[in-house]
């Protein structure tokens, strides 16, 4: 007698059948692709540019920082909240001209991802919620984020159509990052600091046109089609300008280091010297002979060689601002 246990073998038949509505799966997708597209919105990979807010204490009065951490925070909070609402109020009035773009006509807005409604909506809550939070600051802090947020908001509507005026705004967005940023912690503001963020990142932004203007002329556009400030550009005149303000950066970042650390400022910058330079050329060779500067941070964030060279450089200031402190050395 076989008493070996017998398994069914189900057959195709006697399995249910499912059957799916594509047109009820899509229905159930489109929440969740408004609630990623309302994300996207807010470019959150632009966020990391509010580290300067952070960095620029951290590096010019560690204690101060450590003291005063909250309102630090609440500052660095306001500007990704306001960065955030100038972007959503950059892509509601250029989304007719984005959907031209073949890369911005991506974005959430230009492709329809997100409602004109809902991007408004998000808008005010986004101004609400700055207003809200340099409410929390102290005053002074609190007014440069406003005017941070003002003067963007005046680069939407006209000025970065102007050319030279362009770039120089979002040069002085970075520079209200750290000056918010020292006053937040009632730290001493530093001349040599401002202009070496300032002039580091005007060759950024000059390095970002260049990009365009390469890019256009490769696919044979016309410059300015997109951004009418390209047509006062040329790649000749970017090339000879972005290597004068990465120049000034160097200055004004060896001034700043030689004055922070004593008395250890000339040996600190003598010693992290060699990164920054490092970073200016790698930065020069990538636009000039990879094709890159279309997205600085997502330059940093790709190539292997700054983020090692980031790394190192961090560590040697992190001990010079260490023995600077405690005066071990």
């Amino acid at each position: 007698m076989n008493h070996a246990l017998e398994v069914p073998n189900p057959t195709s038949s006697d399995l249910p059948v499912v059957s799916v509505d594509p047109a009820a799966a899509v229905q159930a997708l489109k929440p969740l692709a408004r609630v990623t597209g309302l994300f996207v919105l807010l470019r959150p990979r632009q966020w990391v540019k509010g580290g300067l807010v952070l960095a620029a204490p951290l590096v010019a009065a560690p204690g101060a920082a450590v003291t005063h951490i909250v309102p630090l925070l609440g500052t660095l909070l306001s500007f990704l909240a306001a960065a955030s609402a100038v972007y959503v109020f950059n892509d509601l009035r250029d989304r007719e001209r984005d959907r031209a773009h073949p890369v911005k006509r991506n974005r959430p807005l230009a492709s329809g991802r997100v409602s004109t409604t809902a991007a408004v909506i998000l808008l005010v809550g986004l101004l609400a919620g700055t207003a809200a939070l340099t409410t929390l600051l102290p005053a002074l802090a609190g007014v440069v984020v406003a005017g941070y947020l003002a003067l963007n908001l005046w680069y939407c509507l006209a000025l970065k159509h102007q050319p030279l005026v362009d770039v120089s705004v979002v040069s002085i967005g970075f520079v209200l990052r750290v000056l918010a940023g020292t006053i937040a912690v009632g730290a001493a503001v530093h001349p040599a600091l401002l202009i070496g963020v300032y002039c580091a990142c005007l060759a950024l932004s000059l390095g970002k046109r260049r990009h365009e203007l390469a890019a256009l002329s490769a696919a044979g556009g016309e410059a300015g089609e997109h951004r009418p400030a390209l047509r006062a550009y040329s790649v000749h005149f970017l090339d000879q300008v972005v290597v004068v303000n990465l120049v000034a950066a160097l200055i004004g970042y060896v001034g700043f280091v030689w004055t922070q650390t004593p008395p250890y400022g000339p040996v600190t910058a003598g010693l992290t010297f060699p990164f920054a330079a490092f970073a200016v050329h790698r930065y020069l060779q990538m636009i000039a002979m990879g094709g890159s500067g279309g997205d600085p941070v997502e330059d940093l964030v790709r190539d292997r060689a700054l983020l090692v060279n980031l790394g190192l450089w961090a560590a040697v200031l992190a001990q010079a601002m260490l023995a600077s402190a405690w005066h071990v050395w």
